[in-house]
């Protein structure tokens, strides 16, 4: 049988045996029919720039080398449609966003936007995985709580694949679907100062999971993190534990230094901490186009818009050092943009709390549920912080996304100079798969014995 159709039939029947919905039956029952099971739109745009969801990409392009770790383009021998600068960008301004607008006016002699034909490549989830997001989607239990901060009742699936306010928007980002068991990999940070100087670059091994998609419902993401180079930091370690239910559980966060051998909890790495490993371009909050607490800001959803966005942005990751880094922004030949519909989420700051930022935009590509791009605005109303994600479809395991271990690129334009979160660049990086974790990895106990490879 066509797995759509067995989906489809999944879908129907865990309907049909639901008494109470999160979302109208209406709605539901567009769920694996109009909308993919998880959320998108299955059509195309009028115009054809966008087009319909036909099932992604679940394998391997044919010189991706089985077991690697290192990808490869699949679209490499593409060219642009088309160039956005600063000569024609009023034409596109409606799909541009006001961060990338801010970057295109403040480097008009350098700085473009190509853009690429648009392929819906996200791999069709399984029919487990979609048959459990129906069940959210329709299970009244399935809910965000204490104003948004904590979600709920939720497991295995999209929590909320028909979004009502921003905060569900937000939690589908941080549950999006990844690598299925877990990932290994090892890449390079870098960091461009306000003059054009490079510093010496972060190489560091990375492991994660998502225990959310194996029905745990306490954390839904680990990290640990290992520096191998500097010397200087050689062996110092962060680990992370990111909980589902933020309104009863804080962020777990311990550090491991080899000077003073010994691990620490760390609960400031949070909020608009700036992440000195990465010159304080970016805060703890803006990991991963955002990670943490959702106490301080208001999260409004716009509604979804057609936008030039950051998307199939391997050659972006895998593009050598030298040649993607430049004194003032990433190298555009090095960029990948598409015509994607996205999800806008505004966050405001709440009365009496504080943060860097008094507004932030971000905007979630709809088939994977990433954060694609976002800017902050100062106190004055002024863009001071533009994030492009580095998103790909995860055609490895064919399941879900991926984001190379977090990468992106982040602009501080208040200071000057700019990050690129976890380049793939370095002949050495890689990024696997792993069906299974040890239980061991993600614990404090064993951060300072723990080996580097």
């Amino acid at each position: 049988m066509n797995s759509n159709v067995t989906i489809s039939l999944a879908l129907l029947s865990l309907f049909a045996s639901t008494a109470q919905a999160n979302v109208s039956a209406e709605e539901a029952a567009k769920l694996g029919t109009t909308l993919t099971p998880w959320g998108s739109e299955k059509k195309g745009n009028a115009d054809g720039t966008i087009p319909e969801y036909t099932g992604g990409m679940t394998q391997p392009p044919a010189n991706y080398v089985k077991g690697s770790g290192r990808w490869v383009d699949p679209f490499a021998e593409e060219k642009p449609l088309f160039s956005i600068n600063a000569k024609n960008m009023a034409q596109y301004g409606d799909k541009l966003t006001p961060g990338v607008q801010t970057l295109i006016k403040r480097w008009p002699d350098t700085y473009r936007v190509d853009i690429y034909p648009t392929h819906r490549t996200y791999p069709q989830m399984s029919a487990e995985r979609a048959a459990a997001t129906l069940k959210n989607a329709t299970n009244p239990e399935c809910k965000t709580v204490a104003n948004g901060v904590g979600i709920a009742g939720c497991s295995n699936g999209v929590p909320f694949p028909i979004p009502s306010d921003g905060y569900q928007v937000m939690w589908n980002h941080a549950l999006r679907e990844r690598m299925p068991g877990g990932f290994e990999g090892r890449g390079t940070n870098l960091v461009v100062d306000a003059a054009g100087n490079l510093a010496t670059p972060q190489v560091f091994s990375l492991y994660g999971t998502s225990p959310y998609w194996s029905g745990k419902n306490d954390y839904y993401y680990y990290s640990l993190t290992t520096t191998l180079s500097p010397a200087r930091d050689a062996g110092g370690k962060l680990l992370i534990w990111y909980p589902l239910r933020y309104d009863e559980k804080d962020q777990r966060s311990w550090s491991y230094s080899t000077g003073q051998r010994r691990v620490r909890l760390a609960p400031e790495f949070s909020y608009d901490t700036p992440i000195t490993q990465l010159g304080g371009v970016l805060f703890f909050d803006e990991a991963n186009m955002f990670a943490g607490r959702m106490d301080r800001f208001d999260f409004k959803l716009v509604g979804k818009q057609e936008m030039y966005v950051p998307a199939n942005a391997y050659k972006t990751v895998i593009a050598p050092i030298n040649h993607v880094i430049g004194k003032q922004h990433v190298n555009p030949d090095d960029m990948r943009w598409e015509l994607r519909r996205v999800w806008v989420v505004e966050a405001s700051l709440k009365n009496g709390m504080r943060h860097a930022a008094s507004k932030r935009r971000y905007y979630i590509e709809e088939d994977s549920w990433s954060i694609v791009a976002s800017e902050g605005y100062d106190q004055g109303g002024k863009v001071f912080r533009v994030l492009l994600g580095h998103m790909g479809s995860n055609y490895v395991s064919g399941m879900g996304s991926v984001d190379f271990v977090s990468s992106l690129t982040g602009y501080d334009l208040a200071r000057g100079g700019y990050t690129f979160v976890a380049s793939q660049g370095d002949p050495k990086a890689y990024y696997l798969p792993v069906d299974k974790l040890p239980n061991n990895v993600f614990t404090p106990e064993t951060m300072a014995g723990r080996g580097v490879r």
